[in-house]
């Protein structure tokens, strides 16, 4: 397989890799282990079982009388009453120098003694289920061979049964053992990953208003260390550079409202009307796209605690009171639909306000003339702003939110960042700015302030 589609099949959590990497491990211990001891029990009871056949070779070899011809062992041999039954499955054989067996137990012939060697120092010997000895020995000056064997297959044959219990006790105490190896690991590995879990909890918290939070490495393992180092490396390179874009632009809203307030009012001596009307657009087109520069910079860090109650339909009142004196020579209408009871929110009174005014002034701005625009505030804390003008354009609302986009790229009294503020004023205040196209024609526009509360 190739490793690629290892990796693909491997699972995502590391938990879960360590553990089946280990299960694997432990599978192929356990396989090992009871092959080499399979092996090591064999070779060692096999081992001790020629040692005891070869020992009863021997002392059937001392009860040899000289009269072997007669077929007989000396009656004083004690070894006899063990091969006079066939529970155990003993027997012996002497055999002569011509392969002729010249005394035999009395079950003998059931014993494959012919397949004994017959070499002049004593050999094991398996043939089928029966393990033997074969002992040279000599009597009157001939050569003969006491060949003692054991059928495994009979009861009175326990070796092979201890074998097997001892390693069936053996691999039942040995999986247990490994098998917690598994578990103590997943503990330490859940322990660790639950701080790594926590810090990842934090990096979460931390947006454009809390870049001085740095994640705690305390607790950590050593291996997560340099991520978190260099995360928190990361988030001071942003803070620095949020800081100087911040001071940056201040700079230069700074020093172009002054030049511009004094050549606003250098235009009204100009005498063509024609010519002083188009500069004064541009120099006004100006002074709002410095305004709202000023606008966003403040916005990229809102100050903790920078809250209060207040009215929200109070509040759309006195803002939409300032936008039609502002916006007085352009033809439309607007109204406010508000409950009569007032609708109070926690929130940032001036950064409302000033998304509203965004959303009225891009309400009279990017419709035609005679067009009627309409503010609502739901008891819910929903501020929204409707107009029955030709819609949205662009293929997708969230064009609209970002900064220098523009749907009608021909005008020339917008630069795009009305909708950017009002999406940032919504994000500050953990809400989101809803764009769509209403079905009867005209866009809406609308925020949500969690946590209103209605008061008679």
């Amino acid at each position: 397989m190739k490793p690629g589609l290892i990796k693909r099949y491997l699972p995502r959590s590391l938990i879960l890799r360590i553990l089946l990497v280990e299960f694997v491990a432990i599978a192929g211990v356990v396989v090992i282990v009871a092959v080499l001891l399979v092996s090591i029990l064999h070779q060692t009871t096999a081992l001790y079982q020629d040692r005891a056949l070869l020992d009863q070779a021997r002392t059937i070899a001392l009860g040899l009388s000289e009269g072997l011809a007669e077929h007989r062992i000396e009656e004083s041999s004690a070894i006899l009453p063990a091969y006079s039954s066939t529970y155990d499955g003993r027997a012996f054989v002497v055999v002569d120098g011509a392969g002729r067996a010249a005394i035999a137990s009395r079950y003998a012939e059931r014993v494959p003694w012919r397949q004994a060697p017959r070499r002049p120092t004593p050999q094991p010997f398996r043939a089928g289920t029966f393990v033997g000895v074969s002992l040279p020995v000599s009597i009157g000056g001939e050569a003969f061979w006491v060949v003692v064997s054991q059928d495994e297959a009979r009861p009175g044959a326990i070796l092979d049964d201890v074998e097997r219990a001892l390693l069936l006790r053996y691999v039942a105490l040995l999986v247990p053992i490994l098998l917690l190896l598994p578990l103590v690991n997943s503990l330490l590995i859940r322990r660790l990953v639950a701080a790594v879990r926590t810090v990842s909890a934090h990096a979460t918290q931390i947006d454009a208003r809390t870049l001085d939070i740095r994640l705690d490495d305390t607790d950590l393992p050593a291996e997560v260390l340099p991520l978190v180092q260099a995360t928190n490396a990361l988030i001071a390179r942003l803070e620095e550079s949020f800081a100087q874009q911040s001071q940056f632009i201040a700079n230069v809203v700074h020093e172009l409202r002054t030049p511009l307030a004094t050549l606003r009012i250098r235009l009204d001596g100009v005498g063509d009307a024609d010519v002083r009307e188009a500069a004064v657009r541009q120099v006004d087109r100006l002074s709002h796209v410095v305004g709202q520069l000023s606008d966003l910079a403040a916005l990229e860090r809102v100050p903790d605690g920078a809250v209060e109650r207040f009215d929200l339909a109070l509040l759309a009142v006195e803002t939409i009171a300032a936008v039609v004196e502002q916006e007085m020579a352009r033809d439309h209408e607007i109204g406010l639909d508000a409950p009569d009871e007032a609708v109070f929110v926690t929130a940032n009174r001036v950064l409302i306000g000033l998304a509203l005014s965004n959303l009225v002034t891009n309400a009279f701005r990017h419709t035609p003339a005679g067009t009627t625009v309409g503010v609502s505030v739901a008891v819910d804390g929903t501020l929204t702003v409707v107009d029955d003008g030709p819609g949205i354009t662009a293929k997708s609302p969230d064009l609209l939110t970002r900064r220098f986009w523009r749907a009608d790229h021909g005008r020339s009294d917008s630069a795009g960042l009305g909708l950017a503020i009002v999406d940032r004023v919504a994000r500050a205040h953990g809400a989101a700015l809803s764009i769509r196209n209403r079905p009867g024609g005209g866009a809406a526009f609308s925020i949500l302030l969690s946590g209103a509360e209605q008061r008679g």
